[in-house]
């Protein structure tokens, strides 16, 4: 049985905030760097970072969506 791929959580925005976290994904700029080489257990790690920083930040995407 394969495994699922997990995938990048980018949105194409790319726009950092003054803490260097992207306003699209949510992911630091390091994480956003090293996600290829990530293992899969880390990759979860960050997308659980990404779902604290987008509600800590009020939520949604840059464009005020998701």
């Amino acid at each position: 049985m394969l495994k699922k791929k997990i995938k990048s959580p980018c949105q194409l925005i790319c726009i950092y905030d003054t803490d260097n976290v992207c306003v699209g994904c949510y992911r630091t700029t390091e994480e956003i760097a090293k996600w290829d080489t990530y293992s899969d257990e880390m990759k979860l790690k960050v997308l659980e970072n990404t779902a604290r920083r987008r509600s800590e930040k009020g939520g949604g995407d840059y464009y005020g969506l998701g």
